[in-house]
């Protein structure tokens, strides 16, 4: 058997917690990005007014609630 001393257990076992830690952080964090990806591609930017509004219906062309010109529904740009 393999003589451990408690203090090097306790480090050994604060160090799997931190490192358990990061793991889970790391996925919020892409989960989160892969979120806000999927949200912004339904957003459409008017290219008269400026409004932004979301396109449900993922036409082509949609038009503007406030101002009713058409615009196309283009990539979105990174952020």
């Amino acid at each position: 058997m393999i003589q451990v001393s408690l203090s090097t257990l306790l480090l050994i076992g604060m160090a799997v917690g931190i490192a358990l830690l990061g793991i889970v952080w790391i996925a919020a964090v892409v989960r989160q990005r892969r979120f806000e990806k999927r949200a912004r591609e339904d957003l459409v930017s008017c290219r008269i007014c400026g409004n932004i509004y979301e396109n449900l219906q993922k036409q082509n062309l949609t038009a503007c609630p406030k101002c009713g010109s058409l615009n196309e529904a283009l990539k979105p740009k990174p952020i």
